[in-house]
């Protein structure tokens, strides 16, 4: 699969020497998950794993079973779960991701 030029180079960013392994990882889940591909799902999992493989591989099995999870975790303030506030847009790039969100 070819990722977006913001997730490749976000992957290269956090995870330097091993980006290579984490496409092949994000792939292969990917090819059996198809939801995965999604852009957005994508990169929830990379911001959550923060550089760290084995947190990459829990976030993706996370998504594989309630992907909505994912994009909450990564995208929404959860201090207050009954007051959740959305302070990133992952349907955009990285770059651009809390821009969108309005303030």
């Amino acid at each position: 699969m070819k990722f977006k030029k913001d997730i490749t180079n976000r992957l290269k960013l956090d995870f330097n020497n091993s980006a290579d392994r984490v496409v092949e990882i994000l792939t292969d889940a990917i090819s059996k998950t198809d939801y995965l591909k999604k852009d957005r799902i994508i990169r929830c999992i990379i911001y959550l794993a923060n550089g760290d493989i084995d947190q990459l591989k829990k976030f993706i099995d996370n998504a594989i079973l309630e992907p909505r999870d994912v994009m909450l975790w990564a995208e929404y303030d959860s201090l207050d779960k009954s007051n959740l506030k959305r302070i990133r847009d992952f349907n955009h790039t990285f770059d651009q991701c809390t821009e969108s969100v309005k303030k």
